[in-house]
């Protein structure tokens, strides 16, 4: 039974078959309690019966015939016949019998003179219970008390069937059109109740997979530009130098030309690498050491290929050598990196990146600022989103993932650190990010 509809079925059946069961059985055990008190009841009607009768022959100890009107009044009086007889079994008399002498029972009483037996009355009884009916009600109102309780139950049934399976069955519905492609559905269900609920929280997945799926293409459209641009230009050049159609005194260009852009399809392969580890629990290698240190050492090394590309990188820092952090050396550099590689993309000609180290409330703040031309208000919030690209100015013909920014921010908040953004008043992009300090 791999039907959850079959189930369902199967199991209000069951619950249905037990109830009705258990309605026979109470109702069983009602009859046999009444029928129970209706022959105690019997009995002991029966037994006064019989006493009076014996009264009335005790009357008349040697003429018990002079008993016999009395006894045919009780005869007509309570449906019942009386036989007397003596000690020998000799008949004295008895009363005309009213009911059919296969269906009595029988009760006899004894009579006594002077401390000796004289005679033996019979009784004869109906063998019937009667009032059962009506203690129970007709035939009739308890077949139509069954068929109520039938009906009842039936369209119990049914209703719960309805609540359970019908929703189910749109929710089945649903999940069977969606595809690829095809995620956002709508399930015509709209109940307040948990498979409402339900049907709801399936239909926000279904939004999410579609935002995902348009944010997987996004990243491998912009893979294969960010691809194609360097990988095209170390063809080419490779190509000329291969042919030998470059002066000697442009060799050194081209080998530069060919090594940077090999550097940026590293750069590109790091930055997926990275990806695969949002929202990850991959274990960073922190260790605690000078900050002042470290950012010596990366600033030079980013000092470099910044005047490389001909922009500018000033650095204002006063922070001491005692000053410790506990970090991941080579996530942290990859967070400068980024967001470095990120000004130098998106600013014009004369680029000038500063960068700011401060100690602020027991945390390092670092600021990375730019002169380009800043991001809009309104989307500045939403540049730590995978895959978001701002419009304009920063759109892909920039090159780059959209995923940059939020890989400096799930590292920073593996860092137990913030990170922001906000624009200059005089132009320009300003990323900022802090981390605590080591106790």
């Amino acid at each position: 039974m791999k039907s959850i509809y079959q189930k369902i079925t199967a199991i209000l059946l069951i619950g249905f078959i037990v109830q009705i069961i258990l309605i026979g059985a109470f109702y069983r055990q009602v009859v046999v309690k009444r029928i129970i008190t209706e022959i105690n009841q019997q009995e002991n009607k029966r037994q006064v019966i019989l006493q009076e009768a014996v009264n009335a022959v005790q009357k008349y100890p040697l003429r018990p015939e002079r008993a016999e009107k009395t006894l045919s009044t009780y005869s007509k009086k309570y449906n019942v016949s009386f036989e007397v007889k003596n000690t020998d079994g000799e008949l004295i008399f008895s009363t005309p019998s009213p009911i059919k002498q296969d269906n009595v029972i029988m009760e006899q009483g004894y009579v006594k003179a002077s401390g000796k037996l004289s005679y033996i009355v019979y009784g004869y009884f109906p063998a019937k219970i009667n009032n059962i009916d009506a203690g129970l009600g007709q035939k009739r109102i308890r077949v139509i008390v069954t068929v109520v309780i039938l009906l009842f139950g039936a369209l119990t049934l049914y209703s719960v069937y309805r609540i359970l399976a019908n929703p189910l069955r749109k929710l089945s519905k649903a999940i069977n059109n969606m595809n690829y492609g095809n995620t956002v559905v709508e399930i015509p269900y709209y109940s307040e109740d948990e498979f409402g609920l339900l049907c709801r929280n399936f239909e926000d997945m279904g939004r999410r997979l579609k935002n995902s799926e348009e944010s997987q293409q996004e990243l491998v459209q912009a893979i294969s530009h960010d691809i194609k641009t360097p990988l095209t230009s170390i063809i080419g050049y490779s190509k000329r130098l291969v042919e030998n159609k470059v002066e000697e005194t442009k060799k050194v260009e081209y080998y530069n030309t060919i090594l940077r852009r090999a550097n940026d399809l590293k750069n590109i392969a790091e930055e997926l690498e990275d990806y695969g580890s949002i929202r990850q629990d991959f274990k960073y290698n922190k260790v605690k050491v000078s900050f002042k240190e470290y950012i010596d050492d990366i600033k030079e090394e980013i000092r470099k290929e910044v005047e490389h590309r001909g922009s500018i990188l000033n650095y204002e820092g006063s922070i001491d050598d005692s000053v410790l952090i506990s970090l991941d050396k080579m996530k942290i550099k990859r967070v400068f990196w980024n967001i470095i590689q990120n000004s130098l993309k998106y600013c014009d000609d004369n680029c000038i990146i500063n960068i700011t180290c401060k100690v602020y409330n027991k945390k390092i703040k670092v600021e990375i600022c730019d002169n380009g031309c800043g991001v809009p208000e309104e989307q500045i919030s939403r540049i730590f989103d995978r895959f978001y690209r701002v419009d304009g100015s920063r759109s892909r013909e920039k090159g780059g993932t959209g995923l940059g920014l939020a890989i400096c921010k799930d590292i920073i908040d593996k860092h137990e650190g913030e990170i922001g953004a906000f624009n200059k008043e005089k132009g320009g992009l300003c990323i900022w990010f802090s981390i605590p300090m080591a106790l």
